[in-house]
């Protein structure tokens, strides 16, 4: 996550979901940010909040005390004045994008990570049986926290509709919309289509929707898209 000390303003970023581009708008707007943990932009905002000091860090309690201060804290959440800016993308569309970034990048060292090999060396299914059917990819609401403290202020921009969605953002946070926001990372054409890996998907293509079922039951109905300003955040001085 970025964060700016001097404007108190985050930007969360998952994984393609035109982080890339946001980040370098981000760090123009806001010069003194800086990642969370350096080297780890996908930091989740519950990690992300801990290491700050602006929720109350439960990661190095015994389980069964970290799991009853969880729910003490989704009873009752301190309150968290961080402006978080965020994306949310139809996780299907989400999954092949991150899968042929993965396939394509070059890495200067081989990743050990087993979900990423899974993509280097599989195929399509195979990562797909890993990232949601394993869960070992983390879905939008363990991500950004849905539900805990930091809910109240995070405002999560659909990706189909990231220009204006950002705009109706930054006006509701008061702080200068990009004049243009370039297309960085973006992934190439490929030969397959859509339909191509749905059907080898197959039936995990239910699993896509059973573990990010936040995503279609309850975003689509709040995320961004620049039709409507919600009420205005005053950023700390």
């Amino acid at each position: 996550m970025l964060y700016s000390p001097a404007a108190h303003i985050a930007f969360a970023h998952y994984p393609k979901t035109a982080g890339s581009s946001l980040t370098e708008w981000f760090r123009q707007t806001f010069p003194d940010s800086s990642h969370v943990q350096p080297g780890n932009c996908h930091m989740p905002v519950r990690t992300s909040l801990e290491q700050l000091g602006l929720v109350g860090q439960i990661g190095a309690r015994p389980r069964l005390m970290r799991e009853c201060l969880r729910l003490v804290q989704q009873l009752a959440p301190p309150r968290v004045e961080l402006p978080i800016i965020g994306v949310v993308r139809e996780p299907f569309e989400m999954l092949i994008s991150l899968y042929g970034y993965w396939r394509r990048y070059e890495f200067a060292e081989e990743p050990e990570g087993e979900l990423i090999r899974a993509a280097r060396t599989g195929t399509f299914r195979q990562f797909l049986a890993l990232a949601v059917g394993e869960k070992l990819l983390a879905n939008y609401a363990t991500y950004f926290d849905v539900g805990g403290p930091a809910w109240a202020t995070t405002r999560l921009i659909d990706f189909q509709s990231l220009e204006p969605g950002l705009e109706t953002v930054c006006e509701e946070f008061g702080i200068e919309p990009p004049a243009y926001l370039g297309r960085l990372n973006a992934n190439p054409r490929q030969g397959r289509d859509a339909g191509t890996y749905l059907a080898e998907a197959g039936a995990l293509a239910f699993e896509v929707r059973s573990h990010f079922r936040w995503y279609y039951e309850d975003a689509v109905r709040i995320m961004i898209r620049g039709s409507v300003a919600p009420a205005r955040l005053r950023l700390a001085a």
